[in-house]
């Protein structure tokens, strides 16, 4: 005798038909009932007027202050203060030997002082004019560092290293 087939039993096709109708039902009442999902029932219950003023409640991204800036900086300097207190801006002509090395250490002293950088190539007559008005006359390479809202603290013409571009933005308020 098979013992598997001896054991199975078999639900009643009335029963099994009742079961889907039940779960179908409620199945429905779950739709329809938008009150069960979440939203707001059809019957209302009336409430009872606040006395109190509700507490306002805090938004989930903290308010960022606005950033005011100088007019008349070059839009690159402005850019970079806008996402950084203090700023180091390296002056370079395009193909001018050794000024690669200059742009580079003052990248450097830049980031390990946790202020920005923009190099600016004074060759091009567009940059070099908009730098000019707000720097005055300058002999690259040189390295200038501005804090906000646009003031230029420290100035040096010549090739610097990375350790006193550090330190004249850590002077100028960077990772303060």
């Amino acid at each position: 005798m098979n013992t598997i087939a001896a054991s199975s039993q078999r639900i009643p096709r009335p029963a099994l038909i009742g079961i889907v109708a039940l779960v179908a039902a409620f199945a429905a009442l779950m739709v329809v009932r938008t009150g069960v999902l979440g939203g707001s029932s059809s019957t209302a219950v009336p409430t009872a007027p606040a006395t109190a003023p509700a507490p306002v409640k805090a938004s989930a991204t903290p308010a960022v202050p606005k950033v005011v800036l100088l007019p008349g900086l070059p839009s690159d300097v402005a850019h970079a203060l806008r996402f950084s207190r203090v700023v180091v801006v390296s002056l370079y002509i395009g193909q001018a030997p050794g000024d690669h090395a200059s742009v580079t250490q003052a990248r450097l002293g830049a980031r390990a002082a946790g202020a920005g950088f923009v190099a600016v190539n004074v060759g091009s007559d567009r940059k070099a004019g908009s730098i000019a008005s707000f720097v005055g006359p300058v002999s690259p390479p040189s390295m200038l560092v501005v804090r906000r809202p646009g003031k230029i603290v420290t100035r040096i013409s010549g090739p610097v290293e990375s350790a006193v571009v550090t330190q004249a933005a850590h002077n100028a308020g960077a990772r303060r």
